[in-house]
């Protein structure tokens, strides 16, 4: 079931592919690529070893745990299982050097590139933009740095990346559905946060199939999700006394009621929120018990209305600010300034000159991401689409739940399929040419996001 474009209107005379200086545009992406990655590879090694930061530690420590046998190797339902499962896998291949695990993610960014990219040719026909996306998104600072960080957003946005082209592609065939099924699954114990818009996906993956073979694929593709999380789900059941992926959606609601200020780091209150949680009661059950009165409570006090608007003061702030986890470990951010930890070789020169280029290059994507998905041609297919509502999806979430910057990577693919999009009506001459109500909501939309990341 290949998607197919869905837009008329008349083509430019020759494809940009076609161009005399589209090999010159490549060697340009290739050559930016190479850059981005190796002064990532420089700062991450050469002048000294990146301390590591935050949530990295606790990964690492599991990892670890789990190599040296520790039953308790897995310290709190609220941190999914998979990743410390994979980074003790690589940890032991590469003999204790973490050399491993930034190799596999590099690779796992460049697989899902070229896939995302095969997805975008697909859905507008255009080479050129194909190629756009799989350069982009490889060599987009803001997330080529994780490939050299100990969190699993590489990972799951892999695995995400996978699920859409293989239900975009490879929906109609029972084969590749059992495929989708162990991707999703995966995907889920790596980030839970994805596992209520799942119906969405389905539904969309066998749209206009014939009910009895719409159903068969969509059980496969459930039933293979489920046996693939079945282990965890078991050993959490047991761990917490409930059926659950994860049992964070409650602290990371209550700490998103309780954040502070528009940026990330500057009056950070999970580690306090987090030791008064595990002092609250002696298992997680209970915990969380005590933890959803305290935000009945919370709302009753201070009233739905003004609860919503103390969110809407400062979570999307928070969420497309123009800085990242990259900028904050430079020279000047906030993990070298509260906690010690990041780029600590980085001279500041270096570091003035890859936070420009990595604020430029977030502020570039919000716009261009922008323009495709309201203006572009392929804004009419459905997978563009599902990928638009997964973007509201995401900002209904955010809008209560703890926000930090590295929360809108999951968010990424949808930002450049519509970079994708852009190049596409690009090369079709800028046809269908929009209504002006699409151009004023697209400036308005791009307009916001400048302010959100600037302010």
């Amino acid at each position: 079931m290949e998607a197919e474009p869905t837009w008329s209107g008349a083509p430019c005379r020759e494809p940009l592919d076609r161009r005399p200086g589209w090999r010159w545009l490549v060697a340009a992406a290739a050559a930016w690529v190479a850059a981005v990655h190796a002064t990532l590879w420089w700062l991450d090694r050469v002048p000294v070893l990146r301390t590591l930061w935050g949530d990295e530690r606790t990964y690492l420590g599991s990892a670890l745990d789990l190599l040296a046998g520790d039953p308790g190797w897995w310290p709190e339902p609220l941190w999914p299982p998979l990743y410390p499962q994979l980074l003790a896998g690589l940890i032991w291949l590469g003999k204790g050097s973490l050399t491993p695990v930034v190799l596999f993610q590099t690779g796992l960014l460049a697989v899902a590139a070229v896939v995302l990219g095969d997805l975008v040719r697909r859905l507008t026909g255009s080479t050129a933009a194909a190629v756009a996306v799989a350069s982009v998104a490889l060599g987009y600072p803001p997330l080529a740095s994780f490939c050299h960080y100990l969190w699993p957003e590489v990972v799951h946005l892999f695995l995400f990346v996978a699920l859409l082209w293989l239900l975009a592609v490879r929906g109609d065939r029972p084969a590749w559905c059992a495929v989708a099924g162990v991707a999703l699954g995966l995907a889920l114990l790596g980030k839970s946060l994805l596992l209520p818009f799942v119906p969405v996906l389905l539904v969309v993956a066998v749209w206009g199939m014939k009910p009895l073979r719409a159903a068969v694929r969509v059980a496969v593709v459930a039933g293979l999700a489920a046996a693939t999380m079945a282990p965890t789900l078991a050993a959490n059941a047991r761990r917490t006394g409930g059926p659950g992926l994860v049992g964070s959606s409650t602290f990371n609601l209550w700490v998103g009621l309780n954040d502070v200020g528009r940026e990330s780091f500057r009056h950070d209150v999970v580690w306090p929120e987090f030791q008064a949680w595990v002092a609250s009661a002696d298992s997680h059950a209970a915990r969380d018990r005590i933890l959803r009165e305290r935000i009945r409570e919370l709302v009753r006090t201070r009233g739905l209305a003004a609860v919503v608007r103390e969110q809407l003061s400062r979570q999307y702030y928070r969420l497309f600010d123009a800085g990242c986890y990259l900028t904050d470990q430079l020279p000047g951010g906030a993990a070298q300034l509260q906690a010690g930890a990041g780029y600590l070789g980085a001279g500041p020169r270096l570091g003035r000159l890859v936070r420009t280029a990595t604020v430029v290059s977030i502020l570039g994507l919000y716009l261009a991401a922008t323009a495709g998905l309201a203006l572009g041609g392929c804004r009419g297919n459905r997978w563009v689409r599902v990928l638009v509502v997964f973007l509201v999806y995401n900002l209904l979430l955010f809008l209560w739940l703890h926000v930090k910057t590295r929360y809108r990577i999951q968010m990424l693919p949808a930002a450049f399929v519509g970079v994708g999009c852009l190049v596409a009506w690009f090369e079709t001459g800028w046809h269908p040419r929009p209504s002006a109500r699409r151009i004023a909501g697209a400036t308005v939309i791009g307009g916001l996001l400048l302010w959100l990341a600037l302010a």
